[in-house]
């Protein structure tokens, strides 16, 4: 070998023991949540199937999970007196054997909800007051397994109407909690029963789109209420499903000070970013897919940078920042809101390798 040669490699060797360079593989990245312990905790979405393929991404740069679907209404509770904790108890013992947290994911939503919930055997709508028992039960019950892992819940998921002039989304809407109750009493009574059953566990609602300005002031009307009600509420949740250009850091700064105002804490609770603007006129029309070329990369690295920035500067109200995923073989928005296409909204790639997106908020 030529000395030069020599003398190249060396030098090469030298800047990646250094930092200054980044090879492929993950082990010379410092941990992601280690990096951010002086602001907040660092999350990501897990399901069962995660546990064998990116764990050790999970230990590595995580301190907290979220099951993505395994604690939903449907899946742990498919019938009136059968409740299916394995896959939610495998992910809680994950979390308890590498000595990290857990949020709870969710307790009242419109979706993925069991039919047995709302109809008598006959096929009925239930009466307000057996639905009100049912939702005690339920609470109750999956909260209590629950209360030594969980820290905090999203005790109600997407309860707030994108309509015009309305605050709750109602059976109009899918919303067979407000069809029933002929109102919104049933988000008060699930923050009631979620604080009796862990009185210690953080109370969050959560939301899509819950920085827009017409959205943020229908959420502050519900939170009001439920203070004037003297009803435990602690923060809010932001689905941070975005993408590239939109939303604006101006208007996730101002919801958060708009939160914060109430007294809450917030956390970012489903963080993804898409590459695809399926609603730039308005009106959803998806966009064609397309390849996520190394421009594109760079432009979501410097988006992530962006919001990361803010979330520092806001440690004092953010409590935890959750990725709604953790690599991009493994997301829901390959398959939504416009069918099978390749999206690459996370912090890993289909190799489970990182990319730009995670250097750019380890590195500041």
């Amino acid at each position: 070998m030529k000395k030069e040669y020599l003398f190249i490699i060396i030098i090469v060797v030298s800047l990646v023991l250094a930092g200054c360079l980044d090879s492929p593989k993950t082990g010379t990245i410092p941990s992601l949540y280690e990096t951010y312990a002086g602001y907040f905790d660092i999350g990501a979405a897990v399901g069962v199937g995660h546990l064998g393929t990116v764990h050790d991404i999970f230990k590595k740069h995580f301190n907290r999970f979220t099951a993505e679907n395994d604690m939903k209404a449907g899946p742990i509770h498919p019938a009136k007196e059968t409740y299916c904790f394995d896959n939610g108890d495998a992910i809680a013992n994950f979390a308890r054997e590498n000595g990290k947290k857990l949020n709870g994911h969710t307790l009242v939503w419109h979706s993925q909800q069991p039919y047995w919930l709302f109809h008598d055997e006959g096929g009925n709508a239930v009466s307000e007051t057996e639905l009100r028992s049912r939702l005690y039960d339920h609470i109750t019950t999956v909260v209590g397994h629950y209360k030594d892992i969980i820290d905090n819940w999203d005790v109600v998921n997407e309860a707030i109407s994108d309509s015009p002039g309305k605050t709750y989304r109602d059976g109009k809407e899918g919303s067979e909690w407000y069809g029933i109750f002929g109102d919104e009493e049933y988000i008060k009574l699930a923050f009631q029963y979620a604080a009796e059953a862990d009185p210690d566990a953080l109370l969050f609602y959560n939301d899509y789109n819950a920085v827009a300005p017409s959205k943020v002031a229908k959420i502050k009307k519900m939170v009001q209420w439920l203070q004037s009600e003297k009803v435990k509420i602690d923060g809010i949740g932001l689905q941070g499903h975005w993408n590239l250009e939109w939303p604006s850091l101006t208007d996730i700064k101002r919801a958060i000070d708009e939160y914060s105002s109430l007294g809450l804490k917030v956390k970012i609770s489903e963080l993804d970013i898409s590459i695809y603007n399926d609603y730039a006129g308005g009106s959803f029309q998806p966009e064609a897919e397309k390849r996520y070329t190394k421009e594109i990369e760079y432009k979501q690295a410097e988006r992530y940078r962006g919001l990361f920035e803010l979330f520092r500067a806001k440690k004092d109200v953010i409590v935890h920042v959750t990725f709604w995923g953790v690599s991009d073989d493994a997301t829901w928005l390959d398959y939504f809101p416009a069918g099978q296409r390749n999206n690459h909204p996370l912090l890993f790639d289909d190799n489970h390798q990182p990319k730009k997106a995670l250097k750019a908020i380890v590195n500041f």
